[in-house]
């Protein structure tokens, strides 16, 4: 099994649910960050450990309007991108335009962590441009990350369908060779 395994996929394809799943509470084990949606009190998007232990807002639309909050990306995100194992569920998205968090991700792929995450499908990156009017900058940023992970020997990147059992395979296959009892 490669040393780093990204699922890429249609939104809502089993996903991050697959790796929360197969990991069960060995996610506890890696550093690294899960992204979660929540609609209460209103919609918005948290970056938080996969141990619980930190959690912060970096989308919300308190007002229906998306209010961004890049900072979380340069601190808690590069504090996040720590540890001898790590989950990034999910990357591609806003975090990409922050110089500070690109960098340490940049680090963490260049090195032999093993790494097992989600990067964002093509479709959910375009509503990510459209949603919150993000410029080429944003695409290029994308396009660059995608470019690196296929080209990486070290690196699967599989396309998920609806509720893969591939993947949920290669998930477990990963979690056997890199989490440890």
């Amino acid at each position: 099994m490669k040393r780093r395994l990204f699922l890429t996929g249609p939104i809502g394809c089993g996903k991050s649910t697959a790796i929360t799943q197969v990991l069960g509470e060995g996610i506890t084990q890696c550093g690294g960050f899960l992204t979660r949606r929540y609609r209460e009190p209103h919609l918005h998007f948290t970056l938080e450990s996969p141990d619980g232990q930190y959690s912060e807002t970096f989308l919300d639309f308190p007002d229906g309007k998306p209010k961004l909050h890049r900072n979380v990306f340069s601190q808690l995100g590069v504090d996040l991108l720590k540890g001898d194992i790590l989950v990034l569920d999910e990357i591609g998205g806003i975090e990409l335009l922050d110089p500070d968090f690109t960098a340490a991700l940049d680090d963490i792929l260049n090195s032999s962590v093993p790494i097992l995450g989600v990067i964002k499908g093509d479709g959910s990156a375009g509503a990510l441009v459209e949603a919150l009017g993000l410029t080429e900058e944003y695409e290029c940023a994308v396009s660059r990350l995608r470019e690196q992970l296929c080209s990486d020997i070290d690196t699967l990147v599989y396309a998920c369908e609806q509720y893969d059992e591939e993947a949920r395979h290669l998930t477990k296959q990963w979690a056997e060779e890199y989490l440890h009892d």
